[in-house]
């Protein structure tokens, strides 16, 4: 979507095009996680998109606060959150991308392959397949920011906001002795580590970012024991696995499209419980995961890092 970072900046002078605005940024990201996962895309690339995806999230946050401020006559916090959006958009943190077909010209290339060397391909496209098994062309990814003469400079305060994006997929070793090796729930950047320190809490668990649809399975064995809308995570799931080394855990899984599992359960290590979505507050599709000592909710037990339970 070429006019997308106009489409936000419209937005914020007529807020009846704030939700159009916000499905727009929905739909981009998605695509995002859809082709980030293309072996024509190199590392390099797809950290390309996995940066442009974190910046419409930080749009995407801005944009829901800004319209709940706005709609409570919050005028003054409301400000405060327009302006990190134009900011964001100004600067030139909020890219359209595109997708470049570079034919490797080697002993592999077919005649396919050498007709579709340069050929770009929209960001709302997916990237195509390789034509046949022994392919080595490559897709490159270009961001485009709205406006190319702000996007070199950058602040102390921006700086310092994207220090710790650099270390999101640095995950810790598995640190608990367990019977049983834990797996993660889905395959995704992590987008969303436990401890951060948000807007109005701080974060107690990860997010992984999946495009809406993506099969959600059991971190380890247990019995559901709750399912079903939560304020704030949307359609959920709580499993509890029972003890680990003397403590009960537990693990919830949140920000569902739907689920297919029922109270009571028992469920398999690597079984599907549900469909990630983009129910609840959530801006952009992704999986909330939490690990409790105790049972599944706010008031079950206490969160703890996720990473003590699953392993490398």
């Amino acid at each position: 979507m070429k006019n997308l970072a106009q489409k936000v900046l419209n937005a914020l002078k007529n807020t009846k095009n704030l939700d159009n605005a916000q499905k727009d940024l929905e739909k981009y990201q998605s695509n995002l996680l859809k082709n980030i996962n293309s072996p024509l895309l190199n590392n390099k690339e797809k950290n390309k998109l996995l940066k442009v995806y974190m910046d419409l999230q930080d749009v995407g946050k801005y944009l829901y606060r800004y319209n709940v401020l706005k709609k409570n006559n919050h005028l003054a916090a409301a400000e405060e959150e327009k302006e990190k959006i134009e900011h964001k958009v100004l600067k030139g943190h909020i890219c359209n991308v595109k997708y470049v077909w570079r034919s490797e010209h080697g002993e592999h290339t077919c005649d396919e392959c050498e007709s579709m060397d340069g050929e770009e391909f929209e960001p709302y496209e997916d990237i195509p397949p390789k034509p046949h098994p022994n392919c080595r062309c490559e897709v490159e990814v270009y961001e485009c920011p709205y406006e190319q003469e702000y996007s070199t400079d950058e602040d102390d305060d921006e700086t310092q906001s994207k220090k710790p994006k650099e270390d999101k997929d640095k995950v810790p070793p598995n640190t608990q002795p367990l019977s049983q090796k834990w797996i993660m729930p889905c395959n995704g950047p992590i987008v969303g580590q436990y401890g951060e320190q948000r807007r109005t809490h701080v974060h107690n668990g990860i997010d992984i970012a999946v495009p809406v649809g993506t099969p959600i399975k059991a971190i380890a064995d247990g019995t559901v024991v709750v399912t079903g809308p939560v304020n704030g995570y949307g359609y959920w799931v709580g499993i509890n696995h029972g003890l680990v080394n003397g403590i009960k855990v537990s693990s919830e899984y949140g920000h569902l499209s739907k689920w297919v599992v029922n109270n009571g359960q028992h469920v398999k290590q690597g079984q599907i419980i549900a469909y990630s979505g983009n129910t609840g507050y959530s801006q952009g599709p992704h999986l909330h995961l939490t690990i409790r000592h105790g049972n599944p909710g706010k008031g079950g037990g206490i969160a703890v890092n996720p990473w003590e339970y699953i392993g490398n």
